[in-house]
Parts: structure tokens; C-alpha cells; sequence
């Protein structure tokens, strides 16, 4: 029978076996996705610290404003004529606010680093991407039965995909990669956009300026704490998984092509095969997360084993507990020196 929430869950014995290498670790307990105090933990000590992210620069109208939700409730992002970032309920409280690439980050706390030490090397992995030439172009939002680390944890291994994505989008090989911040990433494998579904061809070109390693695949990345960019040859799309719950989560997924792209006669028609693949695979991901949930809440649920497919998930889980547990063996901490 699993192993219920202790009377102190932040202790750090619960956590030995997360710690250990990915061939002997165990993942999280069970309590960090369905605890009403492990939520408020994270809130606590990652929501409120970390760079959130909060939407591309392009959709605040030049001396306008636009309302967003994080993680932290709605703030409002201005541009008259300079770009900030207000408390919905207060225009007197700034909060801070930077932008990479056209994505806008906001942060809670002023003792964080900047967003530059933030993203780490990631700035100069995902360059010749040219992300500040790339427009949105959709959005689309799910309410999902699972708690937001079971989207992260999804996100970031291809081991599933041959599974769940059987009849769709096909078992994927991927590599691992070495960052630097608070970024992880693994790349599935394929010279061939995966923005569409096997088989299909590509109705729109890369991005003329990747770089080689850029063009060998298609990088999926997590920015801690809850959003993921995946960057294809011709288009990328991200996952933005806010709480409302231990057990329920805000998803927005949005997605966005190079301006030229969009500028194509053809393009109305050509993006269609990219918004079925995209909302194909969204929509069994987060019916297998929920499926996870329900299966974590059981009474008889226990910590698994790790593959060595999910060496993604376990950096993910360990820059969880490095955020959460005060247990010596943090790498990646919010408050650690840069």
C-alpha cells in the first residue's frame, strides 16, 4: 500500500530516493501532486520567485495594455510608450518584467536574478531560431484533471510517445542536452518538421538561418517552472500549465510561425495540418496526465522506476526538490549565487 503524506511531507528522507541517479531513483511521492500543502510549498518558494512566462511582446498593443493570468493571479502588461508589468488590482505595484526573443517574462521577487541569468545558455542554444521574427498566431485553452508537474514531466521524454501517441504522432527518438539555468531539454531526432503528422509533408520551409544542430531535430524544452517551448524547423509552439489545484490545471498552448510564413498566400490552408497534429497530440497528452492522476491518488499507488529515457523527468523532479526541501544537495536553486 503507498506510503501516505507524513505528518512533516517537507522532510528530507522522503526525498532520498528522487535524489539518487536516474538508473536507481524513484520518482516524486505521491503527495507533491495531490498535497494542498505541497501546492502552497511550491507557490511559496517557486511561483513567487521564479520568471514566470507571460505571452508574447507583439499581442500588447503599443500604448495599450493586456490582462494575463500566471501563477501569481492576473497582472496587466503596459506599453506607453515603454513596456512594464502592474498588479491587476494596483497600477502602483510594478512588477518586474523582461523579454527574450519577443516572449515576455514577469518576477515576483526582487532578489531573483535577471531573466538573462535565468535562461542561461538556452539564449544562444534556440538563436538561430530567430524567435523575435515569429508571430502567434493561436491559442488554445484546456482545463485538465492532473496536477501541472504531470504536464511538465510529460513534456520532457519521448518514451511515451510510441504508446500513447501510437496512431498519431509515432514512437520519437531523442537525446538529452547539457544546459546551464534554469532550463532542461532533450531534442527528438528527424530533419522533417514534427509540427505535422508522419507522413505528411511540410506545407511551409525552416527557418532559413538554423543552425546545423537546430536543423537535426526539434527541441522540446522545459523554463522552469511551468512552460514548455517546442521549437521546430518552421515553427514552434508552447505549453503554459498553471495550478488551480493540486488535482487541476490551467493549460494554454499557443503557436507561432515566422512573420513570413504567415504572410503566405497559402497559409490559411497550409496551418491547418499543423492545428490537427497540434491539437491531436494535445489532446491525448492530457488524457494520459489524467489518467496519471487518477492513478497517483489511489491508496495503492507507489513511487516508480525511472527509464533511462526519462533522464529529462528526473532533472525536472530534482529541480523540484531543490526548490522545496531544505536537504543540502540543491544544484539549481532560485536563490543561489549566479
Amino acid at each position: 500500500m503507498m506510503k501516505r503524506m507524513h505528518d512533516d511531507p517537507f522532510h528530507p528522507r522522503h526525498y532520498r530516493d528522487v535524489r539518487r541517479p536516474v538508473r536507481e531513483a524513484s520518482t516524486l511521492p505521491a503527495w507533491c501532486y495531490i498535497s494542498e500543502a505541497f501546492l502552497r510549498r511550491e507557490h511559496e518558494c517557486i511561483f513567487s520567485r521564479a520568471w514566470l512566462f507571460a505571452g508574447r511582446l507583439e499581442e500588447i498593443p503599443r500604448g495599450g495594455s493586456r490582462t494575463v493570468e500566471t501563477a501569481r493571479g492576473k497582472i496587466i502588461l503596459v506599453r506607453d510608450p515603454a513596456f512594464g508589468a502592474f498588479g491587476d488590482a494596483d497600477r502602483l505595484h510594478r512588477i518586474r518584467a523582461a523579454v527574450w526573443a519577443g516572449f515576455v517574462f514577469v518576477c515576483f521577487s526582487r532578489r531573483t536574478a535577471g531573466l538573462t541569468a535565468w535562461l542561461g545558455d538556452m539564449t544562444q542554444r534556440l538563436a538561430s531560431h530567430r524567435f523575435a521574427e515569429f508571430r502567434v498566431v493561436r491559442r488554445r485553452h484546456y482545463t485538465v484533471r492532473a496536477n501541472w508537474k504531470l504536464i511538465a514531466e510529460n513534456a520532457m521524454e519521448a518514451y511515451h510517445t510510441g504508446t500513447v501517441h501510437d496512431d498519431s504522432l509515432g514512437a520519437q527518438a531523442s537525446r538529452d542536452l547539457v544546459t546551464r539555468g534554469h532550463w532542461d531539454a532533450i531534442q527528438v531526432f528527424g530533419e522533417a518538421s514534427v509540427a505535422v503528422l508522419p507522413g505528411q509533408p511540410a506545407p511551409f520551409p525552416a527557418v532559413p538561418s538554423l543552425s546545423r544542430e537546430a536543423r537535426a531535430g526539434t527541441f522540446f524544452t522545459t523554463l522552469h517552472p511551468n512552460t514548455q517551448f517546442a521549437c521546430a524547423q518552421d515553427s514552434m509552439w508552447w505549453l503554459h500549465y498553471r495550478p488551480l489545484t493540486p488535482g487541476l490545471t490551467h493549460l494554454e498552448v499557443g503557436q507561432c510561425f515566422p512573420q513570413t510564413t504567415t504572410r503566405r498566400d497559402d497559409f490559411a490552408e497550409g496551418s491547418k495540418a499543423y492545428f490537427h497534429r497540434w491539437d491531436t497530440g494535445i489532446d491525448e497528452d492530457n488524457a494520459i496526465c489524467e489518467v496519471q492522476q487518477a492513478g497517483i491518488s489511489s491508496p495503492f499507488h507507489r513511487p516508480g522506476r525511472l527509464s533511462l529515457r526519462e533522464q529529462a523527468v528526473h532533472r525536472l523532479n530534482n529541480w523540484i526538490v531543490d526548490q522545496t526541501i531544505d536537504d543540502g544537495h540543491a544544484r539549481r536553486r532560485i536563490d543561489a549565487p549566479q
